[in-house]
This record gives structure tokens, sequence and C-alpha cells, in this order.
């Protein structure tokens, strides 16, 4: 009697944990928001201004996208200089998402990644880029 007891303890209190369970991407989407909400807009550094952070689920069975908007606050000067170094930028989102702590749960399920700059000053998409799986490992 003991034992059947114990048993359906244990499962009751294994059913209920597992079903309180939030989804990945329902946590991603979670928690994408409420970073936004607490934090955004956040300056980066000097040129670069953080809007928004989304998570997009993915369809049925698919990876979902991690999508973080910027904005930049170039002068003249720095735009011509952005505008030769474009590929720069990109290696620098590749390279923080493969050192970063903070996105490991995001690495973990294979979420993709997508940045898009925008011109702080005229709204234009300066560069955009998508990272996948294979991008990151």
């Amino acid at each position: 009697m003991y034992v059947r007891k114990s048993l359906l303890l244990f499962s009751l209190v294994a059913v209920s944990l597992f079903s309180c369970q939030e989804k990945k991407d329902d946590f991603f989407v979670r928690d994408a928001k409420e970073y936004t909400e607490k934090h955004c807009p956040q300056q980066m550094d000097e040129f670069t201004r953080l809007d928004s952070i989304v998570f997009e689920k993915g369809a049925d069975g698919e990876v979902g996208t991690l999508h973080s908007y910027y904005s930049l606050v170039l002068t003249d000067e720095a735009r011509a200089e952005l505008m030769n170094r474009l590929g720069e930028l990109g290696d620098m989102d590749l390279k923080v998402i493969r050192n970063s702590v903070i996105l490991a749960k995001h690495k973990e399920a294979g979420v993709n990644f997508h940045y898009v700059y925008h011109d702080a000053e005229t709204g234009d998409k300066i560069a955009e880029y998508h990272f996948t799986k294979n991008d990151y490992e």
C-alpha cells in the first residue's frame, strides 16, 4: 500500500512538473519581449543603439529566429567608414553569437539569428545579417 501511494505521489509530482514547463519557443518569445520592455532602447556603444529584440517562432517543427534591431547614430564620416567595413560588422555579430553564454539555450535549440541595422537619422536599412546553426557551430 505504501509503495502504491508513493508511486501515485511521484506520478502526480512528475506530471505537474512537466505540465508546468514552458516550451522553449514560448520561453524565447517571452524572454525577448521582457528584455525589450525592460532594457530597450539600450545604448550599446557610442554609435549603436539596440531598439528591440523579437523572437519569431518557426513553423511546425522548424527552428525559430531571434531578431535584433539596432539603430546606428553616425556622422557623415562614420557612415562612409562603416559602408566600407560592413562585412566586419557581420563578422562581429557572428563572433558574439559564438562566444555568448547568454545565448547558450538559443544555440542549443538551433535558433537562427537575424540582425538588422538602421540609420537612426533617416531610418534607412544599412545592413542585415542572418545566421543559422551551421554558421555559429
